[in-house]
């Protein structure tokens, strides 16, 4: 009969490091981007206050990185969501929602919210649902930024009035588009007109610029909230969460949480079995879990009356 062996220095040591090595690989998970406990934008994306703008030049109310990590996904300042739908939606058509395309423009931006709002047409029944159509400034072929070649539906010249006014970022949101005299004056006329305004990214920029923002709260692109603050200082610039629902005018960090912002429209629109029904077929987790990916967060405070 054999002798049992005795244990080995080194298994013993690695036996009584394990917890130790669980316990701080624990630790570098929950402070990864992608944790679902950081479900908005990391904190380095956040203006630092090192070069963040001076205080004179910085939003009112603008909401600071929350310590320890970004816990904030969506906010309300408005209200809460329950008891506040809308109750006069048309019931001999569909919603128009419009989304605002031109060169450049981005497909995730463009596509999230329209895939969302395309469904809701399957699922709201009795209701008709949502119709979805592009419009561009002169209504010629174009291309996304990623390459996609796209044919507009309307022109500036003939697109119906629209209930929705989406405006996704492209790449020239925060500079040459900014400029462009027309497509600002439509942007700010079918927004005066919309029942809601949705806009993703970068696409603030365009959104603010046509005058729309002025006093209330808005979010964007993490990397560009300095470049925000000082181009638009009368807009309360909230960091870190994925949306802000403000009025009838919804803002979003863009990218892939411009699926967030399109299911709380929804779902306000529509109600939660009619969300649920349209996050199942696009496998999205909805509704928003308390301390989940997608939780609605309401701020304590409320957003400057707009003039």
């Amino acid at each position: 009969m054999s002798r049992p062996r005795p244990f080995s220095p080194l298994l013993v040591f690695a036996l009584l490091a394990l917890p130790a090595l669980y316990a701080g690989c624990r630790a570098r998970d929950s402070q990864a981007p992608d944790s679902p406990a950081q479900a908005s934008a990391p904190a380095a994306a956040a203006p630092s206050p090192a070069t963040a703008p001076p205080p004179a030049a910085s939003p009112p109310g603008s909401t600071a990185p929350a310590p320890g990590g970004n816990q904030a996904v969506g906010q309300v300042p408005d209200g809460r969501m329950e008891g506040e739908r809308p109750s006069d939606l048309p019931r001999d058509r569909p919603l128009r929602a419009a989304f605002l395309v031109v060169e450049g423009v981005s497909n995730t931006e463009l596509m999230a919210p329209f895939d969302v709002f395309h469904h809701s047409a399957f699922h709201a029944k009795p209701q008709p649902g949502i119709e979805v159509f592009t419009v561009s400034p002169d209504g010629r072929p174009l291309r996304t930024f990623e390459g996609l070649q796209i044919t507009p539906r309307y022109s500036f010249a003939n697109a119906p009035e629209a209930d929705i006014l989406v405006i996704p970022s492209a790449r020239g949101s925060m500079d040459r588009d900014l400029q462009n005299r027309a497509m600002i004056d439509w942007v700010r006329t079918a927004g005066e007109r919309a029942r809601y305004v949705l806009s993703l990214s970068d696409g603030t920029f365009v959104l603010a610029q046509a005058g729309l923002l002025e006093g209330r709260a808005a979010t964007t692109f993490p990397d560009d909230y300095e470049r925000f603050a000082r181009t638009f200082p009368k807009v309360d610039l909230r960091i870190n969460v994925n949306f802000v629902h403000s009025g009838k005018f919804l803002t979003s960090q863009g990218g892939a949480r411009s699926y967030m912002a399109a299911m709380h429209l929804v779902d306000w629109l529509y109600g939660d079995e009619v969300a649920k029904k349209i996050a199942h077929g696009l496998l999205l987790p909805w509704p928003p879990r308390p301390g989940g990916p997608m939780q609605v967060i309401e701020p304590a405070t409320e957003p400057a009356a707009a003039p």
